[in-house]
């Protein structure tokens, strides 16, 4: 029989786009959701050809959840996932059978829920990074494209931007005004664009084992988000994934080169390692099924920069850093950096902010991730000692509360802020969240009630920029009007009173959280963060001063733009 004749390659399909996304994980993802909402035309290639379904990262904090209301699939999130506020604890014991020694309550009463429901439209969800994904590729809209089983292996610049070349059974050319490198940890085009890597000294090597079992015998009645484990065989962490469907993550840290050798080997018995974790063998765990395995290197890791030399190439997620998982902030500080990018793209895109605006990208979330990373670092050391305790079970309980800001980061979630004074922190309490309406920090959330029924402040400027005010504020009315846009992105305005014929504020929650008297207006940027107070006396004249600070340095207006 004569062989069949080799295929010729196939020629490479030829794309244009306004921004090429390298990568089509939660942040490539959100990344072409956010810029299709301002009309920005994105293509996201993606190396895998399926999903993973590994779990990997499991909890949606407050302010991504807000965002992923925005886009539309928070309902269906919550849908997936498994409500915080049903598993809003921690414990520690020597089984998930034996003995408890310790637990923490995140939200301990009614009261606590009631402020966490003040705080944001939203309340936080444990929903796996795979389901993230999979509802984000189905909700994706008609300005995004994604391209599935390629591997971009060169990028280039061209006069007008970049040309991506991407391999794979149908290899593809990308023209674009810019790429987003959101490729993960170990993407290969970073260094080829300047950005050099770093990396803090490891803190450990993890294992986690994906499974399902029926644990519901010995977590009904105490559903938590993590239960910690401490015994001989096994000190780690059991993680809820969906209990509902009997979903679960083992993660294990090799804390001694024994442990190294006992975790890591070829002839690793995995089963028995969730056998001794939960306490129980054999049948007597219903169902147990071990679906995947995977180990990795605990640390931090970093750019030396975030935006290529030439301009044309940003990076973003674990591309830009990565984090210990303590804390649960790595595909949440992702989302949230193509939050904070993609309106900045858009502006630009459509000419109405220079270039160097795109500089304030790095500038503003490079803080935030930093802090996160250090923050994780300290909840993985504090961590590392705590399952190496040989403490007893009286002082072990009572020495759980320090850990708290490991698990309880209200302040952390929604209070940082992206223009701090001098010498001021990017978040000033982990644990407890003040809502404030200054410039930097994310517009507070106060639940109006308007013609189209109950919406919140945050919800004001998703496309947009949007000015709030008061009764005193009719002026910015007619302002917002003539000028219509700001930065290239529409503007619209709002007067918000207690009993007026527009929004009300029937809880008093917006006048108490804004603190605006007379004829001040509050701008809110399209990511939700507070631009600038503007006081009123002059609108066209603050708003065209803050515009254009904004768009011909890159730099957020002084908090009282617009004062003499």
């Amino acid at each position: 029989m004569t062989a069949a004749a080799p295929q010729p390659p196939r020629a490479a399909a030829q794309l244009e786009c306004d921004v090429v996304v390298i990568g089509g994980g939660p942040t490539g993802l959100a990344a072409a959701h956010f810029l299709a909402q301002h009309e920005v035309r994105t293509v996201v290639l993606e190396q895998r050809s399926t999903p993973s379904s590994h779990p990997r990262a499991t909890v949606i904090n407050s302010r991504t959840m807000e965002l992923l209301r925005h886009l539309g699939v928070d309902a269906e999130v919550r849908r997936v996932g498994v409500p915080l506020e049903n598993t809003a604890r921690i414990t520690w014991c020597t089984e998930l059978a034996g003995t408890e020694l310790a637990g923490l309550d995140i939200i301990a009463s009614a009261g606590a829920l009631m402020q966490r429901a003040a705080n944001s439209p939203v309340l936080p969800v444990i929903c796996s990074q795979n389901r993230v994904e999979a509802l984000l590729v189905d909700r994706l809209p008609q300005d995004a494209r994604l391209i599935r089983g390629v591997r971009a292996k060169e990028l280039t610049p061209t006069p007008s931007g970049v040309r991506v070349r991407a391999s794979g059974e149908q290899p593809v050319v990308v023209e674009a005004r810019y790429a987003v490198l959101a490729e993960g940890l170990h993407g290969s085009l970073r260094e080829s664009v300047g950005l050099g890597h770093t990396a803090a000294a490891p803190l450990g090597r993890l294992l986690d084992i994906h499974f399902s079992a029926d644990l519901s015998p010995w977590t009904a009645g105490r559903e938590s988000a993590l239960y910690w484990v401490l015994n001989d065989t096994v000190r780690g962490v059991l993680i809820t994934v969906d209990p509902g469907r009997g979903e679960w993550l083992l993660e294990i840290p090799a804390l001694t080169p024994e442990e190294e050798r006992t975790y890591f080997e070829r002839d690793v018995d995995h089963r028995r390692l969730i056998e001794a974790a939960v306490g129980k063998t054999g049948d007597a765990i219903r169902g147990l099924r071990i679906h995947s395995v995977r180990d990795w290197v605990m640390g931090s890791t970093g750019l030396d920069r975030w935006r290529s030399a030439d301009g044309r190439v940003l990076a973003a997620g674990d591309a830009a850093h990565t984090f210990p998982p303590t804390g649960g902030f790595g595909m949440n500080t992702g989302i949230q950096d193509a939050h904070n990018l993609a309106w900045k793209l858009a502006a630009v895109l459509r000419g109405g902010a220079g270039d160097t605006l795109l500089d304030s990208y790095e500038r503003e979330r490079r803080p935030v991730a930093e802090f996160n990373a250090r923050h994780s670092e300290i909840n993985a050391l504090q961590k590392r000692a705590l399952l190496q305790s040989d403490a007893d079970a009286a002082h072990f309980a009572a020495d759980i509360e320090q850990h708290r800001p490991h698990f309880d980061f209200e302040g952390q979630t929604l209070g940082f802020c992206y223009a701090p004074g001098p010498g001021e922190p990017v978040v000033r309490d982990v644990v407890t969240y003040v809502p404030t309406a200054e410039a930097g920090h994310r517009a507070p959330h106060a639940w109006l009630e308007g013609p189209g029924g109950r919406i919140s402040t945050t919800d004001l400027a998703r496309t947009g920029f949007a000015l709030l005010t008061g009764a005193g504020g009719r002026r910015w009315l007619d302002a917002a009007e003539e000028a219509k846009t700001f930065l290239g992105l529409p503007l619209t305005a709002a007067v918000i009173t207690a009993d007026g014929p527009g929004l009300r504020d029937v809880t008093g929650a917006f006048a108490d959280r804004y603190a605006l008297k007379g004829a001040q207006a509050v701008l809110v940027r399209p990511d939700g963060h507070v631009l600038a107070r503007l006081p009123g006396a002059s609108p066209r004249q603050e708003l065209r001063q803050a515009a254009d600070r904004t768009a011909d340095s890159g730099r957020a207006p002084h908090p009282a733009e617009g004062l003499s």
